[in-house]
């Protein structure tokens, strides 16, 4: 009797002084804080600086084509033959980017200049007419479209006396059924250099210039490239690339 009177005055010894812990234990309903300071900024440092818009707009991508460098001496294959490619044109790269937006305005000059047109780049008596017949008067000066090299400056065929030009640029450009020649091969010609006198040699029945455009030795419209109207360059970005069957593809981007 006397021992389980003292293990109840044990336990309630240890209910009383849980009762008590619990209760200094409790959560407090609010908590203290420290409130974030202010500063205070002073009106001369609120003024807007201005703001350079030109910076964040957008500008058109820049493509960056070097020269073509070419040699100015050339093989007897060369020196003979219109249709010759340039092994260099596409060895490093599957795509030429003729930018005529960025030509200087001295580095082109239409190659008779007041000329009319007599026969355009396409079909022709069922045959394809692979260049821009261009007259004026008899015996006119022809000139270099672009600067250049002289390829070849004798004689072919149907094109009769006709001096090819290799530019830097990819182009080579055409002159044909001339009655005199007044450069040789590797001669270094700028835009407007007198190349030849016209005639009426080959497959010609007046006197006239042939003037053609290639790319890697195969003929192009010349009027991609040259607005025959105002005898300029036209003001767009081509990009040519071959085909597996040796053709040259013209994009305008």
């Amino acid at each position: 009797m006397r021992l389980k009177k003292q293990v109840l005055a044990v336990t309630v010894i240890g209910l009383v002084s849980f009762y008590s812990c619990s209760r200094h234990s409790t959560i407090p309903t609010q908590l203290s804080y420290m409130p974030a300071p202010v500063f205070t900024i002073p009106d001369s440092l609120l003024t807007t600086s201005p703001i350079e818009y030109a910076y964040y707009k957008a500008q058109p991508a820049k493509f960056h084509e070097p020269n073509l460098v070419i040699c100015d001496s050339f093989s007897r294959l060369e020196k003979s033959i219109i249709e010759v490619p340039d092994e260099q044109l596409f060895a490093r790269r599957q795509e030429l980017i003729l930018d005529l937006v960025n030509i200087d305005e001295n580095s082109f000059v239409f190659p008779l200049p007041g000329a009319r047109v007599l026969s355009s780049f396409g079909p022709r008596n069922g045959r394809k007419h692979t260049g821009m017949d261009l007259k004026i008067n008899r015996r006119d000066t022809v000139v270099a479209a672009f600067d250049g090299i002289v390829r070849m400056a004798g004689w072919s065929r149907g094109y009769g006396n006709v001096v090819v030009v290799r530019h830097y640029n990819g182009l080579e450009t055409v002159y044909a059924h001339n009655s005199k020649h007044l450069v040789r091969s590797g001669d270094q010609v700028k835009a407007g250099s007198p190349l030849s006198i016209t005639g009426e040699t080959g497959r010609a029945t007046t006197d006239h210039v042939h003037f053609e455009i290639r790319v890697n030795g195969k003929p192009i419209d010349p009027r991609l490239v040259i607005d025959f109207n105002s005898q300029s360059l036209f003001q767009k970005r081509l990009v040519f690339s071959p085909d597996k069957k040796g053709e040259i593809r013209v994009e305008t981007v």
